[in-house]
């Protein structure tokens, strides 16, 4: 038997992460030869349809099992499609996982656990299956740099080519300090090296082209894109825990870099 689960790390101590389509890696264990295997989860770099992403690639792997903390509809549907059976647990480690399911200590998901939404969002603690990051997460230990694309005093729709970054240093949940540099330039692969000299652990963007996202993933910086509006009311939003990711608003398909989105 093959039982999967959804995991924080590649090591049998590391914790489950209850974000399915976001999380960072599969541990997939051989029941037969008491073994263990760690795949690189291909929906974590997704800007959106992360759950979808994850699910086509877990049914590949012919697992029997998977235990997870929640799904999305469309990774609900595509898993209880295939015959997975599906528990939940909670965010014990890999470990403890296997226990408690051995032991019977585990909940049947059947449907649905969240509500779907799009976009790549905070990852940090956060459970979110399709990019929220949810109001129900303690977010008082928030703490990091964040750049938000602006143009002005709202979300600019381009980050490569937005005219400023706003930075908002965090601290234990508040914002301590707040500053606007304009934007240095957007030469190909620039940016992601520029801000994460800065400190900036969270980017969020009207729009952004999925290479320069997997750029920021690289250097451990999450993207939020699809995001519009004041920035005040941005800020006010993520450190609330109610930001919400959608498509990118470039609305290109990759390949044209006019809008500057794609590798900046």
């Amino acid at each position: 038997m093959k039982i999967v689960i959804s995991s924080k790390g590649k090591e049998i101590n590391s914790l489950l992460d209850s974000r399915f389509g976001r999380c960072s890696f599969f541990a997939i264990y051989n029941d037969k030869k008491s073994e263990w295997e760690f795949l690189p989860n291909p929906g974590a770099l997704e800007g959106s349809g992360a759950g979808i992403k994850a699910a086509q690639f877990l049914i590949e792997q012919n697992p029997d099992i998977l235990l997870t903390g929640d799904l999305g509809p469309k990774a609900a549907q595509i898993l209880n499609a295939s015959g997975i059976k599906i528990y939940s647990l909670p965010e014990v480690t890999l470990e403890e996982a296997l226990k408690q399911y051995k032991q019977g200590q585990h909940r049947p998901i059947t449907e649905a656990t969240v509500e779907s939404h799009s976009g790549m969002g905070f990852s940090g603690n956060a459970s979110d299956q399709d990019g929220v990051f949810p109001a129900n997460e303690n977010t008082a230990s928030l703490k990091g740099k964040v750049a938000i694309a602006s143009d002005g005093s709202v979300v600019a729709q381009h980050f490569g080519r937005c005219p400023a970054y706003t930075l908002v240093e965090i601290d234990n949940g508040k914002p301590v300090n707040k500053n606007v540099i304009p934007n240095p330039g957007h030469q190909p692969g620039f940016l992601p090296r520029f801000l994460s000299e800065k400190g900036v652990s969270c980017v969020i963007a009207g729009g952004m082209g999925p290479r320069a996202q997997n750029l920021f993933k690289e250097r451990g910086i999450n993207v939020i894109v699809g995001v519009t509006g004041p920035i005040d009311e941005v800020i006010e939003s993520y450190l609330s825990g109610n930001l919400i990711g959608g498509e990118s608003l470039c609305g290109h398909d990759g390949n044209d870099h006019s809008h500057g989105c794609e590798n900046h």
